[in-house]
């Protein structure tokens, strides 16, 4: 569902930021717990930050949760 475009056995711990940049922007709220149980508020709110694949709309709701 989120990882269409990649073979998801290729996807690890090596591909971290993919993962949390994927999910925090097309993920719903079951993703978004998700990602904050594995990752932690600070990794997701540094690799959305960083990132320019991030929307707007997205980085402004990581940030501010």
């Amino acid at each position: 569902m989120f990882f269409w475009d990649i073979d998801i056995k290729s996807v690890g711990k090596e591909n971290r930021d993919f993962v949390i940049i994927r999910i925090a922007e097309k993920g719903g709220l079951k993703e978004a717990r998700w990602l904050l149980k594995t990752f932690g508020i600070r990794t997701i709110r540094r690799v959305v930050g960083k990132s320019k694949n991030v929307s707007a709309k997205s980085k402004n709701f990581w940030t501010t949760i």
